[in-house]
């Protein structure tokens, strides 16, 4: 096992764009005028990658022969790179008017092709961590790598615990977390995420990145979304 520090990022605010008016049961009201962007409430560090190397995670043989063993397949269409993804997520705290509802940040992977080729698999997020978080389990500290590339899980959540921070989609090239009011735990401060991808050797990834957030007013949610221009480039060494 081998401790990830993950370090504070330079973050961006946010401008949140109205999305769509929804209540609880899908009934959509009608069209309203536009409302105005979300702004000065969620703010994104990062992202950041790293390729997860040999040298990298040296100092533990296991993970070394691993990676090794990953990159040099007989068969180079299944030859897998590996990458660490940070980001963090800052929310203004629960202050702020409206409150918010939950805060979303969703990746979409892709890989390019390689000259004609095609890729052999597409990028997934390998693993991702914190899992889950409840009220009574906190992030905290560095976060561990262990066998083959996979955070090793400190956020083990009660059974009929109410969650407030859970990754979606594990395994997926759609991966994402959500952050979600409950009685016991506002939204507000900031969220260290990080996953890890694994993605074909011999193609160009990318992380297209966008996140939402939803305000209750009344009975009503209002949903907003900001996509990043440019999508995270997954480099190889």
């Amino acid at each position: 096992m081998i401790d990830i520090i993950l370090p504070e990022l330079p973050e961006r605010e946010l401008a949140l764009v109205s999305e769509e008016f929804s209540r609880p049961s899908g009934h959509v009201p009608p069209r309203a005028a536009a409302a105005p962007a979300l702004t000065g409430r969620v703010a994104l560090g990062g992202p950041l990658s790293v390729p997860v190397t040999a040298e990298l995670v040296g100092r533990v043989p296991e993970l070394k022969a691993y990676v090794e063993s990953e990159a040099n397949k007989t068969d180079k269409a299944d030859s897998a790179a590996y990458h660490l993804v940070h980001f963090s997520v800052s929310c203004a705290q629960e202050t702020a008017n409206p409150q918010l509802h939950t805060v979303n940040l969703d990746l979409t992977l892709t890989a390019d092709p390689a000259g004609n080729r095609r890729a052999a698999f597409q990028p997934v997020a390998w693993s991702m961590t914190p899992l889950q978080l409840s009220a009574a389990v906190r992030a905290g500290g560095p976060a561990h790598l262990g066998p083959r590339l996979g955070f090793v899980r400190q956020d083990r959540t009660a059974p009929g615990a109410r969650v407030w921070l859970e990754a979606r989609r594990e395994l997926r090239s759609d991966p994402g977390w959500e952050i979600r009011r409950t009685p016991t735990a506002g939204i507000g401060g900031t969220y260290r995420l990080a996953m890890v991808v694994r993605a074909p050797r011999a193609t160009v990834s990318r992380a297209a990145v966008e996140v939402g957030a939803t305000v209750r007013e009344g009975h009503v949610l209002r949903r907003f979304r900001a996509e990043l221009p440019e999508p995270l480039l997954l480099s190889a060494m």
